[in-house]
């Protein structure tokens, strides 16, 4: 690996220093690779033990006392109001992580990390069995561990703020709440007039018998069609897709229905967006903290751009249906394109968030969000989640929650202790509209790209607007830097209402 150098010593050790804690937390990030894809059933206490021990060792390089001197010596010397904006905001970094870190006990640290792995497979057999009083001993457990962390960093917010703030510098539940409102407005209304359109999917164009090793072929060139590189990645098969590591070892996973090839067909396309934002930040910031992604938020628009606004487009199927209909033989050969696209943008409220559509997902997120600042508050039991959850799922989408497994143990944010994570989700929604609107201002014929095969135009705004900007801005920041605007409903919301009402033959609102 290339050492790096610097005129200014001080600065130069921090780096170094910092290197070690990114290349530990890669390493961290590894074992959980394996935790969720070929880890042996009985092997979860060993491992649990191992994420303990990574965990502190991570908190003691993150909390050493020689980062704290040298990020006063940086301070106080000369040099520093003379050094460029990115090494002055790696500098910010550092020290908001080591202020934040030290605070937080390390036995706590490793507590948290083993809960999480033990909480893990506690979740995928409870889910299994569609059992929740059989994770909620492990949820509790590591909820109050959460908290407690929560409050050590900031004993006088709210500590449903502080976790936002971990994965969405600058977002409060005030701003969510106001945000949200938005959305909910804006999609109730059109959620009603899709419902009502006489144009219907024939959702039988898709859901079709589609044996696994034809959707692993289906997986892999779908992912080279969107630009992941396979050569510092690869695609594994999980309980519940994710994305994992940076710059040149990317890895991202799905999950395959038989009778459904668009469930893995979209988790992988969401997953090489994830990849792409991590395989794409400037090689010169590689092991620096303004190498890495800038907020959740912003890396969920990056994989809801590649899923959904290119990977449900008529142009983008323009291109692919031949090659799907030529990987799959006869499964696809009656299909035609307009009806085809119809169905793969279907609306129809669903109890699965990871298999919504683009207009009601956002509510499944108001639904998450809602229930964890409730919880936070104590305003709500763990015993009544089950029935709250359902209830929440009822009035907002419309849909019935016949089971725990496909209610609230769907998701695994939970059991790793994610609270906090999910509204980065919606906000990763809201995110896109406004850089579309750019995209659309900047490259008026990249759809006609798109319909060619070729994603290069706007996969390549993509990596200089958003993808080697890294964490050089907080994303509040960021979305104004790349836009000229504050982050605002308004573009996500007319991107829903003139594509959908196209697609359904509505009149545009």
């Amino acid at each position: 690996m290339t050492k790096n150098t610097h005129e200014f010593d001080l600065y130069q050790k921090l780096l170094d220093k910092y290197k070690d804690i990114v290349i530990l937390n890669n390493i961290y990030s590894h074992i959980y690779w394996d935790l969720d894809t070929y880890m042996p059933e009985k092997g979860t206490e060993q491992r649990s033990e191992e994420f303990a021990m990574m965990s502190g060792l991570l908190h003691e390089r993150i909390t050493d006392s020689e980062v704290g001197s040298l990020l006063d010596q940086i301070k106080e010397h000369e040099k520093y109001q003379k050094l460029p904006a990115a090494e002055k905001r790696n500098i910010h970094l550092i020290k908001k992580e080591y202020d934040r870190e030290t605070k937080v006990p390390k036995e706590l640290v490793k507590a948290i990390a083993k809960q999480s792995a033990i909480g893990n497979e506690i979740w995928k057999k409870a889910k299994k069995e569609s059992n929740y009083e059989l994770f909620k001993p492990e949820l509790i457990k590591i909820f109050d561990l959460i908290k407690k962390r929560a409050q050590y960093i900031n004993p006088d917010l709210d500590p449903y703020d502080v976790l936002l703030d971990l994965g969405e510098p600058g977002i409060t539940r005030e701003k969510l709440d106001e945000l949200f409102s938005e959305l909910r407005d804006g999609l109730i209304p059109l959620i009603k007039a899709i419902r009502d359109s006489p144009n219907k999917p024939d959702y039988s164009l898709i859901q079709r018998d589609c044996p696994k090793d034809i959707q692993e072929k289906i997986s892999q060139d779908a992912a080279l069609a969107a630009k992941y590189d396979l050569t510092s990645g690869r695609i594994d098969e999980t309980v519940h897709p994710f994305t994992t590591g940076f710059y040149d070892d990317v890895r991202i996973t799905t999950n395959y229905t038989l009778d459904d090839f668009s469930s893995s067909f979209f988790a992988v396309l969401h997953e090489a967006g994830h990849a792409l934002y991590e395989q794409n930040m400037l090689k010169e910031y590689k092991y620096q903290p303004v190498g890495f992604y800038c907020s959740d938020g912003f890396h969920e628009s990056q994989s809801r751009f590649i899923e959904n606004v290119i990977g449900r487009s008529k142009e983008f199927w323009e291109y692919y249906l031949p090659k799907l209909k030529e990987i799959t033989g006869d499964i696809f050969a009656d299909v035609d394109l307009e009806p085809f696209v119809l169905a793969i943008n279907r609306v129809i409220p669903s109890k699965i968030r990871v298999e919504a559509d683009p207009v009601t997902y956002s509510m499944h997120i108001i639904v998450r969000h809602e229930i964890e600042k409730d919880l936070f508050a104590g305003n709500i039991s763990f015993d009544d989640l089950p029935k709250i959850w359902n209830e929440k799922m009822k009035e907002y989408l419309g849909v019935t929650i016949e089971n725990d497994a496909e209610g609230l143990l769907q998701d695994v944010h939970w059991s790793g202790g994610g609270f906090g994570t999910f509204p980065g989700y919606a906000i990763g929604n809201i995110i896109d509209g406004q850089l579309l609107w750019k995209i659309e201002q900047d490259i008026p014929k990249w759809r006609d790209q798109v319909r060619k095969g070729n994603l290069s135009d706007v996969v390549d705004w993509l990596i200089k607007n958003v993808h080697q900007k890294g964490n050089l801005y907080d994303p509040l920041d960021l979305i104004k830097e790349i836009t000229g605007e504050e982050l605002s409903t308004k573009y996500y919301l007319d991107y829903l209402h003139r594509t959908f009402s196209k697609i359904y033959g509505l009149k545009e609102s």
